[in-house]
């Protein structure tokens, strides 16, 4: 349970009051942020126990997430995929938020970038929280691996916040941080002119051996 509540903790400066949320495969299923839980103050009695189909199956006094149904599809459909977190980072929802939500997530300017993020992001179209945007999100995810052949290491969700599911906490910690830093700096290279990496520079980063090596210290997702 530690683990989980590292998870929310960690990512929890992306969020205020009861936003976002964070969820843990278990034998049973996974558990899930209860509904109106702040991830900052998050504690064991936060969670709410589900089955890989989204369904609730203890703690009845408390309500999971409205969007459990995407943190079930994620952990049900994809074997490594342990942990998910979902946060609404500021700097990142004002890209988000604008015609810039393309470039953003095809645009790489630093080595790091690449190896938390991946060498492209999946964004996913507006939808309403809920069974609207479970459905967005599975398209928008398998559209990405028919295209890119990888599952992504970051999910736009655009008009609202991003998605990181991984193996590992740390992992999922990281790609989180990352996304914001990397938004930051595109925000401040757009006012100065952005310099791209250049796509080979991006398929050199993303395929060398010694990035792998660091990925794989954080036990980098390698969902399939």
């Amino acid at each position: 349970m530690f683990d989980l509540i590292e998870l929310a903790w960690a990512v929890s400066p992306y969020t205020i009051v009861g936003e976002g949320n964070v969820s843990k495969r278990v034998d049973s299923g996974l558990l899930v942020k209860a509904s109106g839980a702040e991830l900052k103050t998050m504690s064991e009695k936060d969670t709410v126990l589900c089955n890989l189909d989204g369904k609730q199956l203890d703690r009845f006094e408390r309500k999971p997430s409205i969007e459990v149904c995407f943190h079930a599809w994620f952990m049900r459909t994809f074997e490594g995929a342990n942990y998910v977190a979902h946060t609404h980072p500021v700097q990142t929802n004002k890209i988000l938020c604008s015609s810039h939500i393309t470039e953003f997530a095809t645009t790489r300017l630093f080595p790091d970038q690449v190896v938390r993020n991946g060498a492209k992001s999946c964004v996913v179209p507006y939808a309403t929280p809920g069974g609207k945007l479970l459905d967005a999100i599975e398209k928008s995810v398998k559209d990405f691996m028919d295209r890119e052949f990888y599952f992504p290491k970051l999910i736009l969700l655009q008009n609202h916040g991003i998605i990181v599911a991984s193996t590992s906490v740390k992992d999922c910690i990281a790609s989180t941080m990352m996304c914001e830093k990397s938004a930051e700096i595109y925000l401040g290279a757009k006012s100065l002119g952005i310099k791209p990496l250049s796509k080979d520079c991006v398929m050199e980063i993303d395929s060398d051996p010694k990035e792998k090596y660091r990925r794989d210290l954080l036990n980098e997702s390698n969902l399939r």
